[in-house]
This record gives structure tokens, sequence and C-alpha cells, in this order.
């Protein structure tokens, strides 16, 4: 039940934050072509910003947040819809290796139950050529606010449909053998990192 309150009420609680993110992902997302992995794609946020000639594959583990996706799809006949996670086996059913051009991971890494995991199935998913769209806020720099977010942590995390305030996608990122083509840091209290990443 609370999952479809929190589907409910993503959208209009998103629009103030949306008005900062939105022409960041635009930027992000409006060049991409070829076949495209949407990651967590949530009620479906990005969808206005895919191209018309992109093949867009769409997953989110949230029934009640994809139904809201779902809505949107006759404006976006190139966008398929599944209603998996990331890390679920059926993936492979879905996604086959080294076939994708682009996996784009927009809030979501802070949600998935194992990231690590995650951002190796990315790798598994791109082709040798292809790229990691990354927008996603961490854990901030700022020692008294990165302390509250550790304090706060398990209370957002419940109330926020499993979201996390702490974690360092970054680092993560990186760790499993990406290289940043691009990719900048932003805010001090509510940290940001965006970025585009090669395996080569």
């Amino acid at each position: 039940m609370y999952k479809k309150i929190f589907a409910t009420f993503y959208d209009p609680f998103m629009v103030s934050i949306e008005k900062g993110i939105g022409p960041r992902r635009e930027a992000l997302l409006s060049p991409l072509t070829g076949k495209i992995l949407d990651v967590g794609c949530g009620t479906g946020v990005n969808f206005q910003y895919f191209r018309e000639d992109a093949e867009v594959i769409a997953i989110e583990p949230s029934s009640a947040m994809l139904a809201y996706a779902k809505k949107k799809l006759s404006q976006y006949p190139n966008i398929k819809t599944y209603n998996l996670g990331v890390n679920n086996p059926q993936m492979e059913e879905i996604v086959s290796p080294k076939s994708m051009d682009y996996v784009v991971s927009t809030l979501v890494l802070c949600t998935i139950p194992n990231p690590k995991q995650a951002i190796e199935n990315y790798k598994k998913w791109l082709k040798p050529t292809g790229k990691l769209i990354v927008l996603e806020h961490i854990k901030s720099e700022n020692k008294l606010f990165g302390s509250m977010q550790e304090i706060l942590n398990p209370v957002w995390n419940g109330l926020a449909d499993g979201c996390n305030l702490n974690r360092h996608t970054d680092e993560y990122i990186l760790e499993a053998g990406f290289k940043p083509d691009a990719h900048f840091y932003s805010g001090n209290k509510l940290r940001w990192i965006q970025g585009i990443y090669s395996l080569s």
C-alpha cells in the first residue's frame, strides 16, 4: 500500500527538484542515439528527453511507479517498459551482454539494494564503445551535513522507498573500472555527481 502512496506523490514531490535537475537530465539524455537502457525509470521522468529515433528499454521494479510511467508511453512509441529490477536474473532475457550503446542511471543507485552489483551489470550490458550516463545524489562532503545524513538515513530510507542519503556512488563507479569522459560535482550540503563514463 505504501508503495502506491509513494508513487502517487512522487511526481508532485519532485517538481521543485526537477526545476534544478531537469536541465541536467536534458543535457545528458537528449544527444543519445542507438540502444539505451533506462535503469529504474520510476514514473518515466526521463522519457521526455530521449530522441524519437532512440531504441529505449526502461526497467522499474516498483509496479506502482511503473504504472505511472506506462501512462506516458502513448507519446513515446520507441520506449518499452519492463517490471524488473536491474539485478533481477530475468534481465538476461531482456538485455544481452555487450548490446547497449548507453546505460542511463539517474536517481537510482541511491535505491538499488546492491549498487555495486548493478554497476557490474551495467558493464556487462554495455558495448565496448558504450557509455554510462549518470546523475545521482551522493553523501555530502560537508562534515555536519554528512553526519546528519548518516543519522537520518534509516528514517529516510523507510519514507523514500529505499532511497539512501549516504552512498558514495561516485566511488563505486570508478572502482568498477569506469573512466570519466566528463563528470562534475555540484552542491555542498546536497551533493550531486553528473557524468559520462566509458569502459576504455
